[in-house]
């Protein structure tokens, strides 16, 4: 199978933890927000983006927009940790970029094994 690259933005420790629910020939690369341009973006070339759904730094319309604006044709999925209903900025973001593929990953135990499929 081909070696898929995943964009995790965010806290980089943070983010780190998440390596371990992806099929071993998945490539990584861990950036801060604040250092995501397009021209990175567009050199790493990922196939899929996850991020934290909101954070101290940005959240998740702040990642939307500037994947938007980058024409960024991947997946994209939000960690809405502590989030009571992450239904409602997925639809947001839907109803704001609808040529994004964008949806939130959820981490409980049952889903877990299924983060392979959605992002590959």
């Amino acid at each position: 199978a081909p070696r898929r690259m995943v964009l995790m933005v965010g806290d980089p420790q943070r983010m780190q933890m998440l390596k371990k629910y992806f099929p071993q020939r998945t490539g990584f690369f861990l950036i801060e927000f604040s250092d995501l341009t397009p021209d990175v973006l567009n050199s790493i070339a990922p196939d899929s983006v996850v991020a934290p759904a909101l954070c101290a730094q940005f959240d998740c319309l702040d990642l939307a927009d500037l994947l938007h604006r980058a024409r960024f044709k991947g997946r994209i999925r939000a960690i809405p940790k502590g989030l009571p209903r992450p239904e409602i900025i997925r639809e947001e973001i839907a109803s704001l970029y609808p040529s994004l593929d964008f949806d939130m990953l959820d981490l409980t135990p049952v889903q877990l094994v299924q983060i392979r499929a959605a992002l590959h």
